[in-house]
């Protein structure tokens, strides 16, 4: 599957420029024409005119940038699972398991302290998807962090809860994704161009 990277500060060149690449037909009609998108109202924009410019525009599938990784992964390294336990939904629900028991050791002290007026849980179900929410970040942007602290390194004083939470969550618990770009055959070594 060949990923070509399109870049302007102008949708109408954009658009242009994919009638341009989308006026080759696919080899078999059932295949769809992947287009990854930020948002479900670029995906309504683009339809809306790749038909006026097409006169029909069918079959085309609109990932987000997240997913459209996840896919090619999935196409590299066939033995990926479909559902990460690095998932931010899949994280959440262990952090928020993991978290009554951490919260009496000492590195824990200011979430301790955070949710000690918490009677129905929902400041603990809002900080687990949070915590979640940044770790997720982190597979993608600070991936040798998590690296480390796998390895055994923590954080400075104060700061320290993140690491030993991180360890707990990835015990025995497969690959997330910066592993996977350190297990992918191929890498980026010059930064891709960015065209006008």
């Amino acid at each position: 599957m060949p990923l070509n990277l399109y870049t302007s500060n102008r949708m109408e060149v954009l658009v242009d420029t994919l009638k341009a690449t989308l006026q080759k037909p696919l080899a078999s009609a059932f295949t769809k024409e992947v287009i990854v998108v930020q948002s479900r109202g670029m995906q309504r924009w683009l339809s809306m005119e790749l038909a006026a410019r097409f006169g029909v525009w069918a079959n085309g599938h609109y990932p987000f940038p997240n997913a459209m990784v996840q896919e090619l992964f999935r196409e590299i390294l066939r033995d990926m699972p479909d559902t990460s336990a690095f998932a931010p939904e899949v994280m959440s629900w262990k952090i928020m398991r993991f978290l009554p028991e951490l919260l009496f050791t000492e590195p824990f002290g200011t979430l301790r302290h955070y949710l000690a007026d918490d009677p129905d849980g929902l400041k603990l179900f809002q900080l687990s998807e949070k915590i979640a929410d940044t770790f997720d970040q982190y597979t993608l942007f600070r991936s040798e962090m998590l690296a480390g602290w796998e390895a055994g390194e923590t954080e400075p004083s104060g700061e320290e809860w993140q690491s030993i939470l991180w360890r707990k969550l990835a015990e025995g618990e497969g690959v997330h994704r910066g592993r996977l770009v350190e297990m992918a055959p191929w890498r980026f070594t010059t930064p891709l161009p960015i065209g006008g």
